[in-house]
């Protein structure tokens, strides 16, 4: 929708399959298949974004805006990364905000880490994103921003 709502209208059901972890895992290769090659995620329409430095206010607001995403049942697919050096640009769909004092835990679905949830942290003091490490990226600092929230991103 062009207001940037994102909330699903009603729970996505696969058909066969307990949810989204069981059905990847087990279609894998045609998820791939489908989804095309790594280039695709270069030409992404919202990458114009990652280019433009990331301030700590505006990741510190951005967090904020996740969380409250999801408390109203929306699902966003953020754009995690490091530019320029790109040690990192992928996506993540979250689906829950565990909120504390000195932080926010969000648990992902990650598509290369398909049998288990990813932990995306922010830090409120030093208001930072950070991954831990995954089999495709050491861990650590990352800028994150949700895509496909309307016609610019």
């Amino acid at each position: 929708e062009s207001d940037g709502d994102c909330k699903p209208p009603a729970r996505v059901v696969i058909p066969g399959y307990a949810g989204l972890r069981e059905f990847s895992t087990a279609r894998e290769a045609e998820l791939k298949d489908e989804c095309g090659g790594a280039w695709r995620s270069y030409l992404q329409r919202g990458n114009w974004r990652m280019v433009f430095p990331f301030s700590r206010g505006g990741q510190q607001a951005e967090a904020a805006r996740l969380a409250s995403q999801i408390q109203i049942a929306a699902l966003p697919i953020v754009h995690v990364l490091r530019f320029p050096q790109l040690t990192i640009n992928h996506t993540l769909l979250l689906h829950a905000a565990h909120e504390a004092l000195h932080s926010i835990e969000f648990s992902a679905y990650d598509p290369n880490v398909p049998e288990r949830e990813v932990m995306l942290s922010f830090d409120r003091a030093t208001r930072t994103f950070t991954l831990p490490p995954l089999h495709y990226f050491t861990g650590g600092r990352v800028d994150a921003y949700e895509i496909y929230r309307g016609w610019i991103y």
